[in-house]
C-alpha cells in the first residue's frame, strides 16, 4: 500500500467532453460533461466547468488501496483543432485545471493526434526525466 501515491493520466478534451486514460492500468474513462465548457472559438470556455468535469472523471478512476489522495501527473491534450494552434491562455488555462484537479506536473500537448497510452506514459517519462521537453509544453 502506497501512503503518497501518485499517477499518470493522459486528458484529451473534446468539445463539451474529456476522456482521462490512467496509464498506469490503461484505464479510459470517457463522459459527456453535463454542463457545457466549449463555445464554437474556444474548447475551454468555462473554465469551472471544466475543470468539475475532470475532477468528477477522475474520482471514478479505480482507487486501490491509498491512505490519502493521490497527486497526478498530467498530460493534457486538445482534441479539436480550433485553428492557428494554441494561444498562451489556453495552456494556461490547461495547465491550471490539470493543477486544480490534483496534477503536481501538467504537461501540455499541442496537437490534436491521439497517442496510445505506450506513446503517451512515453512522453510523461521522458519529461519527469528531464528529457527534451519541459512543463508545460512537450514538443515531438
Amino acid at each position: 500500500m502506497k501512503i503518497f501515491p501518485s499517477s499518470s493520466l493522459y486528458v484529451k478534451i473534446y468539445r463539451d467532453e474529456m476522456e482521462v486514460t490512467y496509464l498506469q492500468d490503461d484505464v479510459t474513462i470517457r463522459r459527456q460533461s453535463s454542463q457545457k465548457f466549449s463555445t464554437d472559438r474556444m474548447l475551454i470556455a468555462d473554465y469551472h466547468a471544466a475543470k468539475n468535469h475532470l475532477q468528477e472523471i477522475i474520482k471514478e478512476i479505480p482507487a486501490g488501496r491509498r491512505l490519502f489522495t493521490p497527486s497526478h501527473v498530467f498530460l493534457m491534450q486538445h482534441m479539436i483543432d480550433l485553428g492557428g494552434g494554441m494561444c498562451e491562455v489556453e495552456k494556461r488555462t490547461l495547465r491550471d485545471i490539470g493543477e486544480q484537479a490534483g496534477g503536481k506536473v501538467v504537461y501540455i500537448l499541442p496537437h490534436t493526434k491521439a497517442l496510445s497510452a505506450e506513446e503517451a506514459m512515453y512522453k510523461l517519462t521522458m519529461g519527469l526525466k528531464g528529457g527534451a521537453f519541459v512543463p508545460p509544453d512537450l514538443t515531438w
